[in-house]
């Protein structure tokens, strides 16, 4: 088993230039055969400061349109109640041989509380993590020392069964989506987090200033 299937989630509101550079950076480590985008569904408390789940799905199109291997699944978008990964992931297996290997990408934060997830224990049979380093963000050893079983730094040993975990050293840029949507709020945006086809669908569709 030399590929794998890339999962990678999350709100993307707006999708900024750290999401297209932990893309470009991973697909140097491991030989993707592609990486599946799956934008979160509506967010609970909905307001003009979140961008609807279409344009999110736009946008997401526009940053990643000359990416090879890269597809923005909107599966996610199109449920009515809130999706947990775990139910994301038995769907995508589903669509594919048994033999196929899948890594969800998540950053340290996210997995820190990874064992709260929904079935967490069993996310680990249908999938590997590659989990990306943050900038000044601290994993106890303790809370590391929980998966010594299935943490691995080789990536052939990542790709030859699911339940790995393999922490990614990548140029991660600490940016938020959350400081970002804040920025264009109070016009104080820096142009330097997004890209520029992004920021003039922002503009555009006038996103985040109400």
């Amino acid at each position: 088993m030399s590929k794998t299937i890339g999962i990678f989630g999350g709100a993307f509101d707006p999708v900024h230039i750290g999401h297209s550079k932990l893309v470009s950076d991973i697909k140097k480590i491991f030989d993707f055969e592609k990486i599946l985008i799956i934008p979160s569904g509506k967010p609970v408390l909905k307001n003009s400061h979140f961008a609807d789940s279409i344009k999110r799905i736009e946008m997401l199109n526009v940053a990643f349109k000359n990416t090879q291997d890269v597809f923005i699944d909107d599966r996610e978008t199109l449920k009515e109640k809130t999706s947990f990964t775990i139910e994301t992931l038995r769907e995508i297996c589903k669509e594919y041989e048994s033999k196929q290997h899948f890594s969800f990408i998540l950053g340290q934060d996210a997995f820190e509380s990874f064992k709260s997830w929904k079935n967490w224990e069993e996310i680990l049979t249908l999938c590997s993590l590659i989990v990306i380093s943050r900038p000044n963000f601290f994993i106890s050893p303790d809370y590391l020392d929980e998966f010594k079983n299935n943490i691995t730094q080789s990536s052939s040993d990542f790709l030859m069964k699911h339940g790995k975990i393999f922490f990614a050293e990548t140029s991660m840029l600490d940016i938020s989506s959350s400081e970002i949507r804040k920025k264009v709020y109070k016009k104080e945006f820096k142009k330097k987090m997004l890209e520029d086809q992004v920021l003039d669908f922002i503009k555009k569709n006038s996103l985040y200033k109400n």
